[in-house]
């Protein structure tokens, strides 16, 4: 049965092929990427209707199944704010540190660094949230996310100040 299965599916290909000139292999990553495309709107979709643990679930199996993907990128930034708008922040910081260290020669990767900092305030980590926003700061390819860092660090100084005057 299986057998009768990829043979159907070689001759489709190379019927499919035979007409554009492409081999069997560029037929199927063409169809592979459409298919994610077509994955990959879904994951908008849920997105944009609130329905953020179906948008996780849909990017967890688009990361598993298309992981090479053009979207990838995308994708994971998806995921990290469905997470955080699902208050998993954890996990929206896993996603964003891992953004960062898959891209971090372009500016998408210290953005969701960047974000990553922010979380960390938000979850009261300001010791994690300092280390990246100085990291930022230093760094010179981008001077309005260092600038950003700046302003965070800035703000961290402010909220302890505060903190201090309120205790006494």
């Amino acid at each position: 049965m299986q057998f009768k299965i990829i043979l159907l599916f070689l001759l489709s290909l190379s019927i499919y092929s035979a007409d554009s000139k492409e081999t069997p292999v560029e037929v199927f990553q063409r169809l592979r990427i459409r298919q994610g495309e077509m994955h990959f709107s879904k994951i908008q979709e849920y997105f944009q209707n609130k329905k953020f643990k179906a948008a996780i679930e849909k990017s967890l199996d688009f990361l598993l199944v298309y992981a090479e993907h053009p979207q990838t990128l995308s994708c994971l930034k998806y995921l990290s704010e469905s997470y955080k708008l699902d208050d998993q922040y954890e996990k929206s910081i896993e996603i964003d540190l891992r953004i960062y260290r898959e891209n971090s020669t372009i500016e998408e990767g210290l953005i969701s660094y960047l974000q990553a900092g922010k979380k960390y305030v938000k979850m009261g980590k300001k010791e994690e949230a300092v280390d990246i926003f100085n990291f930022i700061s230093r760094q010179m390819y981008s001077k309005k996310l260092s600038k950003d860092a700046e302003i965070e660090l800035e703000q961290i100084k402010i909220l302890d100040m505060e903190n201090l005057v309120s205790e006494k």
